[in-house]
């Protein structure tokens, strides 16, 4: 079993561990007096679930998980989960949390990853032809992509917007890397550029023509917020405390568990982490995150270029898109680039669903790149270890 561990990826292990040690201390000191160790020793636990999840992940044979047995399993189950959430009691405004007594599920951060499997299975097997319309036969296309639509139906339904639109993100990518032209990449990367540019004013237009500003509606008071926070500071306080956060913070901070800023923050161990993180380590230290995040969707992506396997690159795209849009979109809701949206920075926030989710991604990604490595490093002519590591 251990001997797999010649083959680890240490561009993929050393940041996943460096960030998930942070993560934990980053809880404990985001975290209010009263809860501070209790969410320590609960961060500490799903760290350590995640490990010997990634671990088990990183030594299974991939192949297992394309069986459309495993698959329906998984992706009903998953569905079946966000309906159960679905009608559990809202928190702040939005469902999708089960409770468990010792910790509350959140189906959506485990979707993301089902997606990916699910994708990648499909998109392999009916790969994209050029000429060839999708719509073609459309019951086969409906009973294909009806259980992704469905899960995603659900997610706006919650309503949980940011979740939705990095598991659209993440099969949008998969798609295109499946073999979509050139043509066709290059417009839809023009046209989601202008509307990311574009998105305050359109959603003024929308707000002046509906007359949005007096509605109390979860989704559009963050919409009307992130276009304009000063004009209601109460409703925007979230935002803006990070704002002072980050301020305050300078580029060293002011030391660890010093934040004045947390008390006033309703989410600073989850959503607002970075904020706090860079109120205490500074932006030095948050410019260092982001820099292992990169180190690990840049390596994804090196690794994908590589892979001759369809299955197993568009696995590692549709990880490496699922963490740089994940951290894309947190931190962009916490410096005001982006609507708030309530989704957590990976490895950094606290939470199980989150961090186990990603700990499982980061597992497939090291098995796929263990592979990889020893089709690639090992000679042919290398007798020897070509019989140590049968």
């Amino acid at each position: 079993m251990f001997k797999k561990l010649r083959q680890l990826d240490y561009w993929i292990a050393v940041p996943f561990g460096i960030l998930s040690a942070l993560g934990v201390v980053m809880v404990f000191s985001a975290s209010l007096t009263n809860s501070a160790m209790l969410n320590f020793y609960k961060q500490l636990v799903f760290v350590i679930i995640g490990w010997i999840g990634a671990f088990t992940l990183f030594h299974l044979n991939l192949n297992n998980w394309r069986r459309p047995q495993w698959l329906k399993i998984l992706m009903y189950g998953i569905i079946a989960l966000l309906v159960i959430a679905r009608i559990m009691p809202a928190v702040n405004g939005a469902h999708g949390w089960i409770p468990l007594g010792f910790m509350t599920l959140q189906p959506a951060e485990f979707l993301k990853l089902i997606l990916i499997l699910y994708c990648a299975h499909i998109l392999t097997r009916v790969p994209w032809q050029a000429g060839v319309k999708i719509s073609r036969q459309p019951l086969a296309q409906m009973k294909i992509w009806g259980p992704p639509v469905l899960s995603l139906f659900l997610l706006l339904i919650m309503p949980d917007n940011g979740n939705m639109l990095i598991a659209i993100g993440i099969v949008f990518v998969m798609v295109l890397a499946s073999g979509v032209s050139r043509k066709i990449m290059v417009i839809w990367f023009i046209g989601i550029s202008a509307l990311f540019a574009l998105l305050q004013p359109i959603i003024n237009l929308v707000n002046k023509v509906f007359h949005l500003t007096g509605s109390t509606h979860y989704s559009i008071l963050r919409l009307i917020n992130f276009v304009n926070p000063w004009a209601d500071p109460d409703q925007s306080r979230q935002l803006l405390y990070g704002y002072y956060a980050i301020a305050h913070g300078g580029l060293f901070g002011v030391g660890l568990g010093n934040s004045l800023i947390k008390p006033y923050l309703p989410e600073s161990n989850t959503d607002f982490i970075m904020a706090v993180m860079t109120e205490e380590l500074g932006a030095v230290v948050t410019v260092i995150v982001l820099m292992l995040i990169l180190i690990l969707v840049t390596r994804l992506i090196l690794l994908g270029i590589r892979q001759k396997n369809q299955y197993q690159r568009l696995i590692l795209y549709g990880v490496a898109m699922l963490l740089f849009v994940q951290a894309f979109v947190n931190l962009g809701g916490v410096i005001g680039v982006l609507p708030i949206t309530g989704v957590v920075f990976p490895f950094i926030s606290g939470g199980g669903s989150s961090y186990i989710a990603f700990s499982a991604a980061i597992g497939l990604t090291l098995n796929i790149a263990a592979h990889q490595k020893k089709a690639v490093d090992i000679h042919p002519n290398d007798v020897v270890a070509r019989k140590d590591y049968q």
